[in-house]
């Protein structure tokens, strides 16, 4: 059996089997008549040409989903008076914790996407309008908030019912629900390690990046999910498109 190696497995991981196997299938038969350094530059040009997208999509992506939070911050330091004082529905006073990772998840799956796919792409398009309902959702716009929140329900049900937007409309679900258990999961790590080792969680490192660790790696596991998901469900197999974010 042929035992496979980690530039194999590299590859594969990126590019798909069947297409990482037929570009090592030329890059090793194109080695016989040069040396080992054009073996690993051309190795290299080709592992930089299957990810350089994806790199670009999770710094973009990253970047919008700083600036939809910092601008959700500028909000609610304006408007808390009004938060306290009206008798409007306020879903965030209900669901605020599933809402806000709702939220975390769709605004940084949305450029990641949008990046990697194209705008053009169905997942993409029900990306945008559920993630502008969960915005809005969240938001103290008297009694617009819950009728947003309604019809994004009604707008994911009616996906489920289209022959072709329910494949989209699974990836999203499946994206969102890797987004949900990874931020919990990290979550119980973070108060895990807090309960039982307080004294290094408070250390210089952990108190500036513990958090940020947290967060980054989640984000990556909701990359990782989306773009395995959109491979397995709508993309086309001759594509070999990858399946790491």
């Amino acid at each position: 059996m042929h035992k496979t190696s980690p530039a194999d497995a590299l590859l594969a991981l990126f590019a798909g089997r069947e297409r990482a196997a037929a570009i090592m299938g030329d890059l090793t038969e194109m080695k016989a008549t040069r040396d080992r350094l054009w073996f690993a530059t051309a190795y290299v040009r080709t592992f930089v040409s299957l990810t350089w997208r994806i790199v670009l999509a999770l710094a973009i992506a990253t970047a919008g989903l700083q600036i939809i939070l910092n601008s959700f911050h500028t909000y609610q330091t304006h408007m808390p008076v009004a938060w306290r004082t009206t008798d409007a529905p306020f879903l965030l006073d209900h669901t605020g914790p599933l809402l806000i990772i709702i939220m975390w998840t769709l605004w940084f799956v949305l450029p990641f996407a949008a990046v990697r796919y194209g705008v053009r792409d169905r997942f993409v398009q029900l990306t945008f309008a559920v993630a502008v309902g969960a915005l809005v959702a969240i938001l103290f716009i008297p009694f617009a908030s819950l009728a947003c929140a309604v019809a994004t329900l009604a707008l994911a049900a009616a996906a489920f019912t289209s022959g072709n937007w329910r494949k989209p409309l699974e990836v999203l679900l499946g994206t969102g629900t890797a987004g949900f258990l990874a931020f919990t999961a990290l979550n119980a790590v973070d108060n895990a390690i807090f309960s039982h080792h307080p004294a290094v969680w408070n250390s210089h490192f952990f108190r500036h990046y513990g958090g940020m660790l947290i967060v980054r790696v989640a984000l990556l596991s909701v990359a990782f999910a989306c773009s395995r998901l959109h491979r397995l469900l709508l993309d086309k197999p001759s594509l070999g498109d990858s399946t790491l974010a």
